[in-house]
């Protein structure tokens, strides 16, 4: 029998449980739950599968109607970024629900759904998430064995090391000495003006510094960083797309960007670059090239379109395949383009191993009173969404910006899920190097109103050196970043996630003073 997801809407306390796995009885008594992790720990930041088994009050197994399960953070109000479905039953008569995923360590709920004999039911467990760093037992003046904890979970120590299961040519050093002489080849645009490193600069930690970006006109979103990006499983402030690779076509052929085509992208890269793109990829740029038409490209002009349209299936897929590789060569460049440690690295790494004393000295009184606040959840909350070794949970929320300085409605991530859902460059589709199981972030992307208006968490390395802020480039400073964050916006914004803040002007500047510490040296091309 299949069994649907249900939607789930009631919470019931019970037990803490700190052990695998976790029992107890639904609401109204009508079932005894247990959960449990396949692999018998609940991982930060992975997606992972979980078991359920179900049974009566009798002890009799049975199969649901429906059955979900969901999680959410109740001190943090959001839940899950991911969509968690029951995919299969087991042989020994346990349902997996695949798609889990906890952003962040702290107090979590997990509430089940059950539709079975006798009705629907729900029951709740409260688990809690570690942080995957193993607690501190030193003592050291002003600061707690928690907080040290807590520190050590933001350093670059805690940065694992990704290959992009969908590029073949991820972490390959010669696709990236090729992708970076892409990625500063201006004829990749159509009037041979414009290279992705005009809108990400590495003397601006590879941002432009502009309110919102030009390439061949001005665009509506903010440049961010590339430094760090590759760890990132959705791209543009939106995440309309869901790989490195990706991202990187795209600007090629937008208007207001690069304004190219896929074909002459290709090309090109035939005239300029045959010997490198065969060397790699083991495939000639063969005689088909010969067949393409100049301009072709299904985002082309009509003229453009056209000639797309009438090109064989073969032809157009050998284009694809070949445009695809170029990102991927791009993509393996931006993977080179790592975060090195910072002032604030180094003031724990000191700490931990040699005392406060010897620490002190790497970050200012200020920048240290910052950090206080920064950890404080309940005075800031900077930890809800900003944290791990990057400072991003890599999700997206609703900050009351959906709507831009000149009063345009920004949809954000409702729109750009959509577009990755459907985009023929994405992990599932036919130019990916990824097995449809490596594409899990795409599978179980939470598609739900909440994302209405929700942007990209960015990351905060380097912060201070990425200025203006935000997806629209509204802020021009750090300290005014802080300042909007202890200004709740008004029923005028809409619904949002902000909660109230109070600091003070001098906790404002010392917040934004901590944020500065976070940068370290900046990559020189």
């Amino acid at each position: 029998m299949a069994v649907t997801a249900l939607l789930i809407v009631g919470l019931v306390s019970t037990a803490f449980a700190a052990d695998f796995p976790l029992r107890g009885v639904t609401e109204a008594g009508r079932y005894r739950v247990e959960l449990m992790p396949e692999n018998g720990h609940a991982p930060i930041a992975e997606i992972h599968s979980w078991s359920v088994r179900l049974t009566t009050r009798d002890g009799e197994a049975f199969v649901p109607l429906r059955l979900g399960l969901s999680g959410r953070m109740p001190g943090h109000g959001h839940g899950m970024q991911t969509e968690p479905r029951v995919t299969r039953q087991r042989e020994d008569g346990a349902f997996v629900v695949e798609g889990m995923k906890f952003h962040m360590g702290g107090e979590w709920k997990l509430i089940v759904g059950v539709d079975g004999p006798v009705g629907m039911d729900t029951a709740t467990f409260a688990l809690k998430i570690a942080t995957g760093v193993d607690n501190i037992n030193v003592s050291v003046p002003n600061w707690s064995a928690a907080e040290l904890a807590l520190m050590q979970s933001l350093t670059l120590t805690q940065l694992k090391s990704r290959t992009d299961p969908s590029n073949r040519f991820s972490n390959n050093q010669a696709a990236a000495q090729l992708g970076r002489r892409l990625f500063f080849d201006k004829e990749l645009s159509a009037e041979g003006d414009v290279a992705c490193s005009t809108c990400h600069d590495p003397e601006l930690a590879f941002t432009d510094g502009r309110k919102t970006s030009f390439g061949t006109a001005v665009t509506t979103r903010n440049a961010p960083t590339l430094i760090g990006a590759s760890h990132s499983r959705w791209f543009y402030w939106d995440g309309r797309r869901d790989s490195l690779w990706a991202q990187a076509i795209t600007p090629l052929e937008s208007r207001g960007e690069m304004d190219n085509n896929r074909s002459d992208i290709v090309r090109l890269v035939a005239r300029k670059y045959a010997k490198e793109y065969a060397a790699i990829t083991g495939t000639a740029l063969d005689e088909y090239i010969a067949r393409v038409p100049a301009g072709a490209g299904p985002y082309a002009d009509s003229n453009g379109k056209s000639s797309w349209d009438k090109m064989s299936a073969t032809d157009r897929s050998k284009v694809n395949t070949a445009y695809a590789n170029v990102g991927k060569f791009l993509a393996a460049y931006m993977e080179t383009l790592q975060p090195e440690p910072s002032r604030f690295d180094a003031f724990v790494e000191t700490m931990v191993a040699d005392g406060y004393p010897a620490a002190k000295s790497s970050l200012s009184v200020d920048e240290q009173r910052g950090l206080k606040l920064f950890l404080d959840g309940a005075r800031t909350q900077c930890l809800r969404c900003h944290n791990g070794p990057l400072f991003t949970n890599y999700g997206f929320h609703n900050i009351a910006t959906s709507t831009n300085t000149d009063g345009i409605p920004d949809f954000g991530r409702m729109i750009g899920l959509q577009a990755a859902q459907i985009d023929p460059f994405n992990c599932l589709g036919d130019y990916s190097d990824a097995t449809p199981d490596a594409c899990s972030e795409l599978r179980f992307a939470q598609a739900s109103h909440g994302v209405n208006g929700a942007f990209k968490v960015p990351g905060l390395r380097n912060v201070a050196e990425t200025a203006p802020y935000m997806h629209d480039g509204r802020f021009a400073t750090l300290e005014q970043v802080v300042e909007f964050y202890t200004e709740t916006p008004g029923p005028e914004a809409g619904r949002h996630e902000l909660p109230p803040l109070n600091l003070s002007a001098e906790e404002v500047k010392q917040l934004a003073a901590f944020l500065a510490s976070l940068s370290s040296a900046m990559e020189s091309d």
